[in-house]
């Protein structure tokens, strides 16, 4: 049949038309099977589709020199038909790349194209991402040939699970309003798959589960101990929500765990589990098991526990336990129940299961010294496993001081006595119980704190004792809680702050500038960068000045500046001259700087200037930005403005504190004047934001204005006037 040329012209203009509207087709190529590929791919999908390109998945296996069009390559780096075939486009191999290591490459010929090679399956994944982030940054644009690979191998999270309100996360129960509501939700599928991959985004490669006694929820002992296994889960009622109740028996437990632990490990994580001791929350009483560490059969149940665990868990990589919190007895009787508990279980798995590699992670806690080495000594010798310490690098402030020197001595001791080969490694417990409310980021803090590790550590979790980050559930006006937002993801620049330089220290900050204008298009960036660095970088300075003396969680909750102990309260200016800087700072305490004895530190008069600097210069930058319409980005602005007048309230109270203490009664009530007012604007501020919480440890508040008398009365103590007003 004869085809018209009017046909013929109809079809090109059809096609081009097609084109022009739907965008041009873009074949990515990726091994169909590996899920890490699959999920990198989905986001390079997502970006080029927003960018109104088609996008058509192939399998790798299919990639010719005959394809023609655009496209994107994620494959491994011993690949050698796709590193032959990308050197035969214009292209260059990378070398040798390691674990979660990645290059990529841009080749113009014949196609303009993108090419992903990974060390290993998360390190194509995180190339892969990459690129999805470029396309999202700049459209399917520029020339990317770079390699990247992590500095710290372990990247991690430390979250503390609540099971069930019968088996808490933490000593004394579930008296957290947070630790209540995270039940709900570590139940819950969805938030597992959206945690995952919103955190593998951000780099973080492990996860682990921190329980007091999570065997009764996790593994099936019914054969041998009868009615131990936690049947069903019951949790508490939340504001919207009613109580909250599933019905699962002990296995479909244990099934939701490893289809968790898959759906991680397909993200590119491990897991760990770890627990304080002696608890046994569910078997209390059954059996003849109890919390007395002279019991017996409480021994017995616990190492056998351990055993089923790492049976019942294949993806399990480690076991991290705690001398502590309810262990009574000498060192050496507590890291002998520590041995015949989890020491023995894990070791009789071990020995069965050769073909298995496992982590044992003593925390050093309550229990220092050769001791542990000695008593630990056949796990330390077992050849699949390796024996690791873990150290609580900053107490319960990572946001305070980033060069701390907590039992900095002791533990580097525990390396110079050490007979093990090879030597033992240390973990970073890096502990978040500064910040449970404000979206905290200042990317240069986190690279100095991270560079400046006194030990190259095999890996770092981050978390909170105080609080569990599961969903969030705290914004007044139900934005984040309709959309049952991820904590995670209130927080997320907090969090790819602190992934991605833990995998890269020397990353860029135009790489976060870029996620900021990417995420809020209609902002002056620079603007928003420099105002939330600089109000973070306040509240660090802040939180340096005093917490030598408040360091746990228990001492000081920087964000209501109460501390849980005695019966808990709020700070009084009293309290506050006598505290001191955290270990290692180079910040000189109140006393010697009002006797002008620092010795070459920076005087507190010094830090108070920098800290108010910072926080005007934020508060200055903010007045040029305006959220419209987005919620999101309106409780981000309010939480630097907050995080700024808390800084300036916590300024002007040093300096109040100094005066006193040199005997300058007017200059010390004007300044508690000042830090009155500032406080008065971050309630006011946070009261709008915020519903008040229950805390697990430190002293909770019904409303964000419990402590504004108190404050005025440290005013009104130094000869304010008690009906003092602010503008």
């Amino acid at each position: 049949m004869k085809i018209s040329k009017f046909y013929l012209l109809l079809v090109v203009v059809l096609s081009f038309i097609n084109s022009f509207v739907y965008g041009q087709e873009i074949n990515v190529y990726f091994d169909l099977s590996v899920p890490q590929h699959e999920f990198a791919a989905n986001d390079i999908k997502t970006a080029l589709e927003d960018d109104s390109y088609t996008v058509v998945f192939q399998d790798l296996s299919t990639l010719s020199s005959g394809d023609i069009g655009k496209k994107v390559v994620i494959a491994l780096s011993d690949n050698t038909s796709v590193t032959s075939l990308l050197a035969n486009q214009g292209g260059s191999a990378p070398g040798v790349l390691g674990e979660q290591a990645y290059a990529l490459s841009t080749t113009t010929t014949p196609d303009f194209s993108f090419w992903v090679l990974g060390g290993d399956n998360n390190g194509a994944m995180y190339g892969g991402l990459q690129v999805a982030e470029y396309i999202n940054f700049d459209g399917f644009n520029g020339s990317y040939n770079e390699e990247d690979s992590p500095a710290i191998s372990r990247r991690g999270i430390k979250l503390n699970i609540p099971f069930d309100a019968e088996s808490s996360t933490y000593m004394r129960g579930n008296n957290g309003t947070s630790h209540q509501n995270a039940i709900r939700n570590v139940w819950d599928m969805d938030y597992w798959t959206s945690w995952f991959d919103e955190m593998a985004r951000n780099r973080y490669n492990l996860l682990s589960l921190w329980a007091s006694h999570p065997f009764t929820s996790m593994v099936n002992m019914e054969d041998e101990y009868p009615g131990v296994a936690i049947q069903n889960v019951e949790g508490y009622s939340e504001a919207g929500f009613p109580q909250f109740t599933k019905t699962m028996t002990i296995d479909e437990k244990i099934k939701f765990w490893q289809d968790v632990m898959e759906y991680g490990a397909n993200r590119g994580f491990e897991f760990y589990l770890f627990t304080w001791n002696i608890y046994v929350y569910g078997a209390d009483g059954k059996h003849g098991i109890t919390d007395d560490p002279a019991n017996d059969q409480t021994r017995t149940y616990m190492r056998k526990c351990v055993v089923k665990f790492l049976e019942t868990y294949p993806l399990v990589k480690g076991i991290g336990i705690t001398a502590g919190e309810n262990l009574d007895g000498s060192d050496s009787e507590k890291i002998g129940w520590l041995y015949d508990t989890y020491g023995r279980g894990t070791l009789e798995y071990a020995q069965t299961h050769p073909g298995r590699d496992l982590n044992f992670i003593f925390r050093i806690h309550l229990a220092l010294g050769t001791l542990i080495e000695q008593t630990f000594n056949p796990l330390i010798e077992q050849s699949n496993i390796t024996f690791d310490l873990s150290h609580k690098y900053s107490l319960a402030h990572m946001h305070g001081n980033y060069t701390p020197a907590y039992r900095k001595n002791s533990i580097a001791n525990i390396y110079e006595v050490s007979n093990a080969n090879p030597p033992l490694r240390i973990w970073f417990n890096l502990r978040n119980d500064d910040f449970y409310f404000l979206h905290w980021a200042d990317p240069e803090y986190a690279r100095n704190y991270i560079n400046n590790f006194w030990i190259d550590p095999v890996g770092f979790y981050i978390g909170s004792d105080g609080w569990s980050f599961t969903r969030e559930f705290t914004a007044k006006d139900h934005y984040y809680r309709d959309k049952r937002a991820l904590s995670a993801q209130k927080t997320w620049y907090m969090q790819k702050i602190w992934g991605r330089i833990g995998y890269n220290p020397d990353v860029s900050n135009d790489l976060f500038k870029k996620h900021l204008a990417f995420k809020y298009p209609s902002l002056n960036i620079e603007s928003l960068f420099q105002a939330w660095s600089k109000a973070s970088a306040a509240m660090v300075l802040a939180n340096e000045q005093v917490t030598g003396d408040w360091r746990r969680d228990a001492d000081w909750y920087p964000e209501m500046w109460s501390y849980g102990t005695n019966g808990g309260g709020h700070y009084s200016l009293d309290d506050t001259k006598n505290t001191r800087p955290f270990e290692g700072s180079n910040l000189c305490d109140f006393q010697a700087t009002v006797n002008n004895n620092c010795n070459g530190k920076t005087s507190a008069w010094d830090n108070a200037d920098k800290i108010e600097e910072l926080a005007l210069s934020a508060k200055q930058l903010l007045k040029s930005l305006d959220y419209g319409s987005n919620i999101d980005l309106k409780y981000n602005l309010s939480d630097i403005k907050c995080l700024a007048n808390l800084s300036l309230y916590s300024a002007n109270k040093y300096r109040a504190a100094m005066h006193s203490m040199a005997g300058n009664q007017s200059e010390a009530r004007d300044a508690m004047a000042e830090a009155y007012c500032y406080w008065i604007q971050y309630t006011n501020a946070m009261d709008e934001m915020y519903i008040p919480v229950d805390l697990q440890r430190n002293n909770s508040f019904s409303n964000w204005h419990v402590y504004d008398k108190e404050i005025l009365q440290d005013y009104i103590n130094l000869g304010g006037d008690p009906n003092m007003g602010c503008d």
